[in-house]
């Protein structure tokens, strides 16, 4: 099972950096879905009207820095308040993963952003590929979804939450690109990276409960549910000492 899970994660993980890597090859050289860039924009910015305008500007707003850290902070702190400490360090490091991805593309890339005229709201000063806000909307909605499929597998819970997942990171990533503050390849590759940095989320999830069952195997099984006194000493004639008789003979 953990061999399946383990290949598993590994090939979205491999799958993930190949597509980001084809995505940023077309960025430079101006070809494959880069070409869609400019007419995307085209299209948002000629389809704006006031009701799209007032929510996508709200969701955008979810993935700024104090309301999106904020959320983070107060999901994590609810899973430690619970003793629930695999889930608080597995949701800690797909945030901590994904900004730290995000910054630093965005330093080795260092894409502009689409002109400041056509922005709705203020304008970003700092690089365009990948979009901050998808990459780190997507990781938070992903690692919920995972950590509550984890709770209590099954084939439902984990459609439902991978469906409620797509859809935060799809308003996201339209949110970006109908204020004009990123490209389509720019948000098209956050969505790719936060999948790789899922199966990140799934292979430490796998290591650690590996760690854990090794652990119990080498301090010995535990004794059964509802009898937790030790077995008694018999002595070499076998007799078991007075009030030590076994459950099935009192």
């Amino acid at each position: 099972m953990y061999r399946l899970e383990t290949a598993e994660a590994a090939a979205v993980l491999a799958l993930s950096v190949a597509t980001t890597a084809w995505l940023l090859d077309g960025v430079r050289r101006g070809l494959g879905l880069s070409l869609w860039d400019g007419p995307t924009l085209t299209w948002m910015v000629a389809h704006r009207e006031p009701g799209a305008t007032t929510v996508l500007t709200a969701v955008s707003a979810f993935g700024t820095g104090v309301v999106y850290w904020t959320l983070a902070l107060l999901a994590v702190v609810l899973f430690a308040v619970r003793r629930r400490w695999i889930e608080a360090l597995l949701l800690t490091f797909a945030l901590v993963s994904a900004d730290t991805i995000s910054r630093v593309m965005k330093q080795a890339v260092n894409r502009a952003r689409p002109p400041a005229a056509l922005v709705l709201g203020p304008v970003g000063t700092n690089m365009s590929f990948p979009s901050g806000h998808t990459i780190g909307a997507a990781a938070f909605a992903l690692a919920l979804a995972y950590l509550w499929w984890r709770a209590q597998r099954g084939l439902l819970r984990a459609w439902l939450g991978l469906g409620i997942a797509l859809a935060v990171t799809a308003a996201m990533a339209i949110s970006r690109l109908y204020l004009a503050d990123h490209w389509l390849t720019d948000v098209l590759a956050s969505i790719v990276l936060a999948f790789g940095v899922m199966s990140g989320v799934v292979l430490l999830d796998i290591l650690l409960q590996r760690r854990s069952r090794h652990g119990e195997g080498l301090a010995g099984s535990p004794l059964p549910a509802g009898d937790l006194s030790p077995v008694p000493f018999t002595g070499r004639s076998g007799v078991r000492p007075a009030g030590h008789e076994p459950r099935d003979a009192r």
